[in-house]
């Protein structure tokens, strides 16, 4: 059986030599390849190099890649790589990010065709975020509205990158729009939390009574994951104000998530004195931490203690 070229090719960039002269001459051949799939995994290797002297020969194979479309780069193999390698390296081409995060490509399926530049356009958010364009934020404010749910969240995580009272001012204004996937809202309420701290907790708590069941977990866990202390009482205050079984289960594993140690305090002591059912709970919650011996030793003292 004759050797796949395409199969050939990629064995062989396992093989070039980095950080040499002979090596950049050869991965910047090899970014000119007319196969989307040599591209790709030249760049990947390149970015996990940290080969900042070859940023210019990727970005001039992206505009390659992406010119051609589907008919050069399917399933936007090449340029999803590239751009990932690229903002890696921190490179600051405002104008590469640019036309990522406009482009669309819809491409055949068992179905409907379906856009694969989704993931394109969500990398390219984060690395518009980490340049110096002046005008990031209204340039990624299309992307809030994207059809596709995972460019909306990516595109929540560059503004939060960002930092400025102006970016925390529009994700506040997308957390009260709503939107219809528990996934990007819970982006919101982390990207709020982390730019606002104790401020955007009453924002975000707001949510916690939602009657949505996926909003209100999204906005429980997101509390728990900011590591803040006011989030870390809000959760211990809502404990005791929560009836529901899947309400009181959400905040504890936010608290066991969280491994403040206020909040793994706060659920030994319910292993310890609480009714058996929620020590139940909160000995399940820090069943996550599993492979942490000290913690488990506290939970076995503490299922002890009961008798």
């Amino acid at each position: 059986m004759k050797n796949d070229p395409i199969e050939s090719a990629l064995a062989r960039l396992d093989e070039i030599p980095l950080h040499t002269p002979a090596g950049k001459a050869e991965f910047a051949k090899t970014l000119t390849a007319k196969s989307n799939l040599i591209v790709a995994k030249a760049a990947r290797l390149i970015g996990a190099a940290h080969w900042i002297d070859l940023n210019d020969q990727m970005a001039a194979a992206f505009s390659r890649m992406l010119a051609k479309g589907a008919t050069l780069d399917k399933a936007c193999a090449a340029t999803i790589a590239i751009a990932r390698s690229l903002v890696e390296l921190e490179y600051d081409a405002p104008d590469l990010f640019l036309q990522g995060i406009r482009h669309v490509q819809m491409e055949g399926s068992y179905g409907p065709p379906i856009d694969t530049a989704a993931e394109l356009r969500e990398v390219c958010a984060m690395g518009l975020a980490n340049s110096t364009y002046p005008h990031k934020l209204r340039d990624l404010l299309p992307l809030l509205v994207d059809k596709e749910w995972r460019v909306r969240a990516g595109a929540i995580r560059a503004i939060a990158v960002i930092g400025t009272e102006s970016a925390s001012l529009l994700l506040r204004f997308k957390m009260l729009s709503r939107d219809k996937d528990p996934e990007v809202m819970s982006e919101c309420f982390m990207a709020v939390l982390q730019l606002d701290g104790t401020e955007g907790i009453p924002l975000v708590a707001a949510f916690a009574s939602s009657n949505d069941p996926e909003v209100r977990e999204a906005a429980i866990l997101a509390m728990g994951a900011s590591r803040r202390p006011a989030a870390i009482d809000w959760l211990i205050a809502q404990f005791a104000d929560t009836v529901d079984p899947p309400g009181r289960k959400c905040i504890l594993l936010s608290l066991s998530t969280s491994r403040v140690e206020a909040a793994v305090a706060f659920l030994l002591d319910l292993i310890r004195t609480a009714s058996p059912a929620t020590s139940r709970l909160a000995a399940d919650s820090l069943s996550i931490h599993s492979r942490d011996e000290q913690l488990r030793a506290q939970i076995e003292d503490a299922v002890l203690s009961r008798g």
